[in-house]
């Protein structure tokens, strides 16, 4: 367990000097006030439209975050041959691939901290505030990625960063319309088709699961029930791909 901490400390560090990240952060900063200009249009919607604003900006820079950073991870290692070093010491690659998400996952929490705390500020100079609907919806965005951050490093041992980012967005666009899918599913022509789609619907992690911006922004009561099921998605779907993960990089040719 010792190793695994220790690998996600030194991924923490590499991963917060990275200029990406520095550069997703900083953009964020500068968009979320900015959107005071957009929603002065909107007499009597402001805070409103700043928090959807808001949440769908942290979403996706959260996002490039951890597809950029995921997806990398096994390619940099390769490329400076310090895999090599770390599977010659008594590392399994299981350890060095846990120890990456759990770093990846400090390094997005650190930068949810930020935008979160941004877009509070902004809604206070609004005459808003950040209740429990607007920290539950913040605890929402980041579970859902750290799902996708899970399938980014799935991808990651699979194929090249550039082909890993592309396999990750596409999941994340089908797990935002999941419900949608296995509608589909249902109208396909013929039981095999139907089968198959049916079985992809439920591959995909359904990022629904994790959204609570329709509660937060119009001021409803979250389901109890919701939040329970979106901390057990998120620690299962996350679990599992990372064995996946972990099964395709221990019978994976390193040289």
């Amino acid at each position: 367990m010792n190793r695994i901490w220790a690998i996600a400390a030194n991924t923490f560090r590499e991963t917060v000097r990275d200029r990406i990240l520095y550069g997703l952060v900083i953009f964020a900063l500068i968009v979320l006030p900015g959107s005071r200009l957009v929603i002065s249009l909107s007499v009597g919607q402001e805070i409103r439209i700043l928090k959807d604003f808001g949440y769908g900006a942290i979403a996706l820079f959260g996002l490039l975050i951890a597809v950029i950073s995921g997806t990398a991870l096994l390619f940099k290692e390769l490329d400076k041959r310090t895999i090599y070093v770390l599977v010659a010491k008594p590392v399994r690659r299981w350890e060095l691939l846990v120890g990456k998400y759990f770093g990846l996952l400090a390094t997005l929490l650190l930068a949810f901290l930020i935008m979160a705390a941004t877009l509070a500020g902004t809604l206070l100079l609004l005459g808003g505030k950040a209740d429990g609907l607007f920290w539950l919806t913040i605890a929402g965005l980041y579970l859902q990625l750290t799902v996708v951050t899970a399938v980014a490093i799935l991808f990651s041992t699979l194929a090249s960063p550039a082909l890993g980012a592309v396999f990750t967005f596409c999941v994340y666009i089908a797990g935002t319309a999941a419900d949608q899918l296995r509608l589909f599913a249902d109208r396909m022509p013929g039981p095999v088709l139907r089968l198959a789609a049916k079985g992809v619907s439920y591959a995909i992690p359904n990022l629904q699961n994790f959204n609570f911006r329709t509660e937060s922004v119009y001021g409803l009561p979250a389901d109890p029930a919701k939040v329970w099921l979106m901390l057990l998605y998120a620690v299962l779907y996350a679990a599992f791909t990372l064995i996946l993960a972990s099964v395709i990089l221990e019978r994976k040719d390193l040289k």
